[in-house]
Formats: C-alpha cells, sequence, structure tokens
C-alpha cells in the first residue's frame, strides 16, 4: 500500500493532473486539509506559530501539480480555514489593528506570486517535455532515414561491383560498420559513443578474447565515433586476413589514453606472419589517413617481425557539428572509390 502510494505521488508530481478537473480541485483541498493538520501540530508545540505559514507550501504544491486554478483554491481555502480555525480571539475585538490587516495581505500578495511563478514553470516544464518529444521523433526519423540511405547504398555496391566480389564485400562490410556506429549514436542520442563499445563491437564476431583491451572508457562525439569505427575496422579486417588474427593464437593489444581533448591509441599484433608493406597504399590506407586527417590527426605504422604495429592520435571535439556530414562524405567517398583496383593487401 505504502509503495503504490509513493508511486503514485511520485507519478502525480512528475506528470502533473489536468487543469481545471476534479483531481485538480480534489488535491488542491487536500494539500489545504493536510496544512491544516500541521498547523494544528505546531499550534500544540507553539500557540504563537504563524497563523498563514502552512498554507503557502499547500499553495505551492497545488499550483505545481494541478495548475494556477488549484492553487487560487488552496490559497483561498487556506486563509479562510487560518481565519476560521486559528485566528486569534483578540483579532475579533480589535480587527482593524495594523499589524493583522498587514498579516493577511503578505499572505495573499504572497499567494499570489506562489501561483503565478508554480505557473511559469509548469508553463516552460510542459514546453521542455514537448520539445524533448520533438527532439526524439526527430532523431528515429533521422535513424530510419540513415538506415534507408545505407541500405540503398549498399544495394548500389552490390550491383555495380557484381563482378567483383572481393570488393563488393570489402564495400559492404565498411557499410555495415557504418550502420552499427550508427545504432551506438542513436542509443546515446547523438551525444557520442563510447571508445570500448566501438571496439568491443568490432571484435565480438572474432572473439573478444583474442583482444587486449586497456585504457580508460572515452566518450567519443559523433563524428569521432564514426572514424573511429571506420579505422578499427579496416584494422581489424587486416588483421583478420594478413595479420594477427589470420592464425589460432594470433592476439591483438589495443591500448590507448586521452588526454585534454587528444586520443593516443595503440593497435600491437602478436602471433601473426611477418607483415610486409605495400608498394602502393590501398584503399583502406587512405581511408585510414583520409578519416584520421578529419581530426588533426597523425598516423604511424611500422612492420616488426612480430606483427603490425600502429599508433594514431586524433583530436576529439568537444562539438561535433558535422557529424551527419561526415557521414555524407565518408559514404559518397567511399562508392566513388569502390570501382577502384583494390591493392592485394591494405595494410597500413
Amino acid at each position: 500500500m505504502i509503495r503504490r502510494g509513493l508511486d503514485w505521488w511520485l507519478s502525480t508530481w512528475g506528470l502533473g493532473l489536468r487543469p481545471q478537473s476534479w483531481s485538480a480541485w480534489s488535491f488542491a483541498l487536500a494539500c489545504v486539509a493536510l496544512a491544516t493538520l500541521v498547523r494544528e501540530g505546531l499550534g500544540l508545540v507553539s500557540p504563537d506559530s504563524a497563523v498563514f505559514a502552512p498554507y503557502y507550501s499547500a499553495t505551492l504544491v497545488a499550483a505545481l501539480v494541478a495548475g494556477a486554478a488549484a492553487g487560487a483554491v488552496a490559497a483561498i481555502a487556506g486563509g479562510l480555514v487560518a481565519l476560521w480555525l486559528f485566528v486569534p480571539s483578540d483579532w475579533v475585538l480589535a480587527p482593524f489593528v495594523k499589524e493583522q490587516v498587514v498579516s493577511v495581505l503578505m499572505f495573499a500578495i504572497s499567494s499570489v506570486v506562489i501561483v503565478w511563478a508554480a505557473e511559469s514553470y509548469r508553463g516552460l516544464l510542459f514546453r521542455l517535455r514537448k520539445e524533448e518529444g520533438t527532439r526524439r521523433l526527430l532523431n528515429h526519423e533521422l535513424d530510419h532515414r540513415i538506415k534507408n540511405i545505407l541500405a540503398s547504398v549498399q544495394a548500389i555496391v552490390n550491383e555495380t561491383l557484381r563482378g567483383q566480389p572481393d570488393s563488393r564485400d570489402r564495400i559492404s562490410a565498411r557499410i555495415a560498420a557504418l550502420g552499427a556506429t550508427n545504432d551506438l549514436l542513436m542509443r546515446s542520442e547523438w551525444s557520442g559513443a563510447s571508445l570500448r563499445e566501438i571496439l568491443a563491437g568490432e571484435f565480438a564476431p572474432y572473439g573478444l578474447a583474442r583482444f587486449a583491451l586497456d585504457g580508460e572508457d572515452v566518450e567519443c562525439p559523433a563524428g569521432a565515433a564514426i572514424a573511429l569505427a571506420l579505422i578499427v575496422h579496416e584494422l581489424t579486417t587486416n588483421a583478420s586476413k594478413y595479420g594477427a588474427l589470420s592464425t589460432a593464437d594470433g592476439v591483438v593489444k589495443v591500448t590507448w589514453q586521452c588526454q585534454d581533448d587528444r586520443l593516443r591509441l595503440q593497435w600491437i599484433e602478436r602471433g601473426g606472419p611477418p607483415p610486409q608493406a605495400c608498394a602502393r597504399n590501398g584503399f583502406g590506407t587512405k581511408l585510414l589517413r583520409r578519416s584520421v586527417r578529419q581530426f588533426d590527426g597523425a598516423l604511424d605504422a611500422q612492420y616488426t617481425p612480430t606483427g603490425l604495429q600502429l599508433r594514431l592520435s586524433l583530436r576529439l571535439p568537444r562539438r561535433a557539428p558535422s557529424k551527419a556530414m561526415s557521414l555524407a562524405r565518408t559514404l559518397a567517398q567511399t562508392a566513388r572509390e569502390a570501382a577502384s583496383p583494390a591493392a592485394p593487401r591494405e595494410v597500413p
């Protein structure tokens, strides 16, 4: 019973009651009744307690929960009850004493101010809730449109590269990586995505036990999250074809640190075949370098006998106004270069 009553109160306080309804009037009178009980208890402790003190709170709560009309009803009813039950006897004998008049006027003026302030707050709160609902609706519509665009691009790629299955599969995988990052961003309402979530989502198909992650979690702005998702996808794909993930015992260690607005990430492969540098940069290499340059970054790859070691750094913007444009540019560039001959091996 207590739990149900508490849930009802929290719901009522959060959502409010419909103004000028029976529930609003009843709530206002209930506030006055509760204030009367409080004033009665105060009178037992200190008979000289202020006559109208508890009714200020009753007016405020009624106006916040049930609207201005309910607040006005609570103020009028509270004033009448206070005058009827708690006015000292000398007020009747000397009805026009200045102290009495000032006390009544102060309660009336304060009640008007309380009702006005509470109604202004309610109006602002409802406007914010309406804008929040509109924003959520637009976000869902944006998510739906982005998924449609990705599906259309993937269909175009599949049709255009029907005779080039290797290129088609690589491009489709990159589009899928963009889609997965978009889902992460939608869950956070485009405020950003966790670097650990990006890594875990890309590493999951290969088994997380083959990856060692070391670094405090970093919240990446939307544009940087998309770039990092593409970078990690390229590195993981390359490792699965030519590097540590192409063998049963190979492992990948990823370490990172973020200082101020600069993210530094290191990718170290162990247990795979010795890497060999390409004679020319493939599409994956170009994609990595282009993604890093968008955020004032740098990339350095070393081909050691134990495996690929790559270091990159990029600046995480405090605000990412170009998140949608970054996605659009990446998709457009991917589509333009899809038909280009791919290098036999895309090691950064």
